[in-house]
């Protein structure tokens, strides 16, 4: 547990640092989570280590973040090759390279998001954060104290009904809060009632997603690199789908 809270609270440091400043030391945050995430993923299968799609991942990562809207036209260039993979090589299979294409999709897209908000606005940025931060917290700590039902035993047999509703409450209470607090950051309210209501649940859908990738690859974690935590991909699974939840509520309402 010390060795948990000790590499949350540097985890934590880099976060406020990258966000707070950006540039430079946020892209350099972002190119490492894009390459070791990428990594990660490569590596699940137990299988011997494809260099081809590691190098695929990262090339459409980095081509979502730095195109922007023309990301798509990336998305779909790693379609084509990665479809032409599982036709030519007899190692890879279609639901690998179709598993490998679902990950660029939202890990870039997630990473993207989070460029394009510290630009916007630090604080709009930290507001996406801390709902998928507040609601994994607390979704844990009420589970722990009032914790019966489970929520689904299948993909994560710790987690509860109760730790779920709890976690959405705070989550979406405190967030919102943060938003009137700076003013909505110059946006339609609006959107920030529906993110405030939505990002929380899908901040756990997110756990649960890649709770259920680990178990199918039959893994524990995504890999060791944090003392206590497990991998990037562990520690980025609600923070992914918050970001990219966000980023279409944004284009919606804006």
């Amino acid at each position: 547990m010390k060795q948990r809270v000790i590499s949350g609270i540097f985890i934590a440091l880099i976060t406020v640092v990258a966000a707070y400043f950006g540039g430079l030391i946020l892209d350099a945050v972002l190119a490492f989570i894009g390459i070791w995430g990428s990594y990660e993923f490569t590596k699940i299968r137990k299988e011997n280590f494809n260099y081809i799609l590691f190098a695929i991942m990262v090339i459409s990562i980095a081509g979502i973040v730095l195109v922007n809207e023309k990301g798509i036209l990336i998305l779909l260039l790693e379609m084509l090759v990665l479809l032409g993979i599982a036709v030519f090589d007899e190692h890879e299979n279609f639901d690998d390279v179709c598993a490998t294409f679902l990950m660029s999709a939202l890990l870039g897209y997630a990473l993207y998001f989070m460029r394009h908000l510290q630009h916007i606005d630090k604080f709009l940025f930290g507001y996406v954060l801390i709902i998928s931060y507040l609601t994994d917290v607390f979704a844990f700590q009420v589970g722990v104290k009032f914790g019966k039902h489970k929520l689904n035993p299948r993909v994560s047999p710790k987690k509860t009904i109760e730790g779920s509703i709890g976690g959405w409450f705070f989550g979406c209470a405190i967030s919102l809060a943060w938003a009137f607090l700076f003013g909505f950051f110059g946006m339609r309210p609006v959107l920030f009632v529906v993110a405030s209501l939505f990002l929380p649940l899908i901040s756990e859908i997110g756990d649960l997603v890649f709770s259920l990738i680990k178990r199918h690859y039959g893994v524990k974690d995504f890999s060791n690199l944090i003392p206590g935590h497990g991998g990037i991909l562990d520690r980025m699974d609600s923070h992914i789908f918050c970001m990219v939840l966000f980023g279409v509520l944004m284009n919606l309402f804006l």
